[in-house]
């Protein structure tokens, strides 16, 4: 045991002298080496750093240090963007975009920048990133200087290729626009049933609010709450017609099991004032072809699963 704890001494004396030789011979050779390499005791690892602060595109980014020791200057913003402008030549847009989404995250009032990253968001079909830095945008304070015929044409454009973005509706209400009601090119964009209504509790235009629905309907026919709420709008702005219309779709879409919900729509339809057709669908008995009959008649449109078929047998 004792001859065990001598050898563990002589080890431990063994790595002091080696340590302290080591030491020893850095010393001298760090006192002996020229001023000029001392760029050498950089680590090789060291990459560019960017400072938050910096805001001008003539700015220049820290120098930075290779592994062979050569010191190579740091690329400026400038550079980058012209890297990001190369992405776009040869539709690298998912490079490009994030070249320039730096970029304006640290200049929120250079405007042609913003104009190329929402471009650049466009040829992506990347609408939700393109509402998203739009409101980022409206949300910073002196951020944006733009006019309001800039935001107006922007929402403009994300709403032709998205008429249901909840964002961009969100931002035309903020920026105090009047929220466009979706135009026949924009029909075969799905609008399903939640977000019809969200946007309609949005947006308290009624031509607005019965495009959305009826778009909504033609997806989803059989969706109780969008007639409800449809007949309320109409009611509302006491258009009997389009009263009429939805009535004759909701009475398509219940059939003969909805009597009750048929009677009291029925009644309220009646406080708008006589019409022919209130009697007609009084008196209905059941037939789903002369409902479709007499939608044709009114050039209404019937959506695909209400016209026929299978859904008659129900």
């Amino acid at each position: 045991m004792l001859l065990l704890e001598i050898v563990v001494v002589l080890l431990l004396l063994v790595e002091v002298f080696i340590r302290l030789r080591a030491r020893r011979r850095r010393l001298q050779n760090k006192s002996s080496a020229p001023v000029s390499s001392a760029a050498h005791s950089a680590p090789a690892t060291d990459l560019p750093r960017i400072r938050p602060e910096v805001s001008s595109v003539d700015a220049v980014a820290p120098s930075v240090t290779t592994t062979g020791g050569a010191e190579q200057q740091a690329l400026s913003i400038d550079d980058l963007l012209n890297e990001a402008t190369i992405y776009l030549e040869y539709g690298h847009y998912a490079q490009a975009a994030t070249v320039l989404r730096w970029y304006v995250d640290l200049n929120p009032h250079e405007t042609r920048v913003i104009n190329q990253l929402l471009d650049t968001y466009l040829a992506m079909a990347d609408i939700d990133s393109y509402a998203e830095l739009l409101e980022g945008l409206g949300e910073k304070p002196g951020a944006a200087p733009m006019n309001e015929s800039w935001w107006q044409e922007r929402v403009d454009t994300g709403l032709s290729q998205d008429p249901g973005n909840l964002e961009l509706l969100v931002l035309a209400e903020k920026v105090g626009m009047t929220i466009p009601v979706p135009q026949a090119q924009t029909q075969n964009v799905v609008m399903a049933a939640e977000m019809a209504l969200a946007l309609v509790s949005r947006n308290p235009d009624p031509a607005y609010g019965m495009a959305i629905l009826w778009r909504a309907i033609a997806h989803e026919p059989q969706r109780l709450p969008l007639y409800a709420e449809l007949l309320r709008i109409t009611h509302q702005q006491r258009r009997v017609e389009d009263y009429i219309n939805t009535l004759i779709l909701l009475f398509l879409a219940v059939g003969t099991g909805g009597k009750t919900l048929r009677e009291r729509m029925l009644r309220v339809g009646e406080d708008l004032g006589p019409h022919p057709l209130w009697e007609t669908l009084a008196q209905w008995n059941g037939d789903l072809e002369v409902l479709r009959r007499l939608a044709r008649s009114r050039h209404l449109e019937i959506p695909a699963r209400l016209s026929g078929g299978a859904e008659d047998g129900r």
